[in-house]
């Protein structure tokens, strides 16, 4: 029997990776030297110098970075944020499985979720925190409770929705969402987890977020369906048909307000659309090798400017540069879908059925395609498991768990 459980090292090791995967303790407390500052902490906190590298891993980080380094337009700060990000992600996923990983994120998912809930209430009644505040890196005032921010800019206009510790809500309900992916996986998945994952997703009131939860939840009624005894089935079944009609009707108004051209949920709907459309032509234009990595600001905001029309670009309906995996693509040209493959199809959920992991793969993508997280140090760790799968290295022997 494998021993999952962990040490204050390890949490605190978790606890960095989700806080330096652009929460707003991140974008306002340092940015990228943060990220230095946890490889430094990795370094001097494990005996990392006698870690044995999975080959593969090395193969794929070498041959991304050639790419990368062939375009003469990939900017070279980015490069050297990249090689940071890996670094960390090589670290990470030979000191700790993913099983012990994805044990430690589902807890602080959890216990992150269970009192961002609050936030509705401190909206709704508007109350003041004795913590300090502090103001985000893009200028907005944020109440800062710790375990989670409230933008002020919510108070004023009325916007009763849970953000956690990033800067909007469809970055939340990514973390959730991966929680929820995570005891699909391990197969931990709980009635009290489901429920507390579900009350947050409502909360959270992201329209992807509504979407992603809604398919990963068909895995966990199926799995439930399957093990109940027959005569429970009728009610359970009732339970499950009386849940999914809820979560429709719930969330179908907040869909159909997307693509409602006089709903202001539209222009939402318009800067995604601009960024798959930008990242789409750049693709074309720059088929082999892309348009540069890390160059959004040299090259893909005045071709975007150019091609949807200054005044469009920088109207309400501007692109915002948040479909990362499109963006991804069209960064790093056609070799990007080699690279991509690991994150959306991994090894550690290689046990689980095809469907299973259809959903899951398609969760990923709609997730990571919908927020700018493809640049981020949360989507560099997954895509390095996905290479090894569930190993750790231990006294210089790969151990397998799968």
């Amino acid at each position: 029997m494998i021993n999952d459980s962990y040490n204050f090292r390890e949490l605190i090791t978790v606890i960095g990776i989700i806080l330096l995967s652009k929460s707003l303790y991140y974008e306002s407390y340092g940015e990228n030297i943060l990220l230095i500052v946890f490889l430094g902490f990795l370094f001097f906190s494990f005996n990392i110098l006698k870690l044995k590298i999975h080959v593969p891993v090395l193969l794929y980080i070498s041959s991304l970075l050639f790419i990368i380094i062939l375009n003469p337009d990939s900017q070279f700060d980015s490069v050297l944020v990249l090689i940071v990000r890996f670094s960390i992600a090589i670290f990470i996923v030979h000191i700790l499985s993913f099983q012990k990983f994805s044990k430690i994120y589902v807890d602080i998912i959890l216990f992150l979720s269970f009192f961002s809930i609050s936030t509705l209430l401190i909206l709704h009644f508007n109350i003041d925190s004795f913590l300090p505040d502090f103001t985000a890196m893009d200028g907005r005032y944020i109440r800062n409770f710790v375990l989670f921010g409230v933008p002020e800019g919510n108070f004023i206009h009325g916007i009763s929705k849970n953000s956690g510790l990033w800067w909007e809500p469809g970055a939340f309900q990514l973390f959730v969402n991966l929680a929820f992916i995570f005891t699909i996986i391990s197969n931990s998945i709980s009635h009290k987890k489901y429920i507390l994952f579900f009350v947050t997703i409502l909360t959270i009131g992201s329209t992807t977020g509504f979407i992603v939860f809604s398919l990963l939840s068909l895995i966990y009624f199926k799995k439930h369906l399957a093990n109940v005894q027959k005569k429970y089935l009728f009610f359970l079944i009732v339970i499950t048909a009386s849940f999914f009609f809820f979560l429709l009707s719930y969330v179908s108004p907040l869909i159909y307000d997307k693509f409602n051209q006089d709903s202001i949920s539209f222009i939402s709907f318009l800067s995604r659309y601009y960024d798959f459309i930008i990242s789409y032509n750049l693709f074309i234009d720059n088929f082999i090798l892309g348009y540069g990595f890390g160059s959004q600001i040299e090259n893909a905001i005045p071709y975007g400017a150019d091609l949807i029309g200054h005044d469009v670009y920088y109207s309400l309906n501007r692109p915002t540069g948040s479909d990362g995996i499109s963006m991804f693509i069209a960064q790093i040209g056609i070799f990007s879908f080699i690279f991509l493959a690991p994150f959306l199809v991994p090894k550690y959920y290689a046990y689980l059925h095809f469907a299973q992991k259809l959903i899951i793969s398609v969760s990923l993508l709609l997730m990571f395609n919908t927020e700018n997280f493809t640049f981020i140090l949360i989507f560099t760790i997954l895509s390095i498991y996905g290479i090894v799968g569930n190993i750790r290295q231990k006294h210089n022997e790969t151990i397998n768990y799968s």
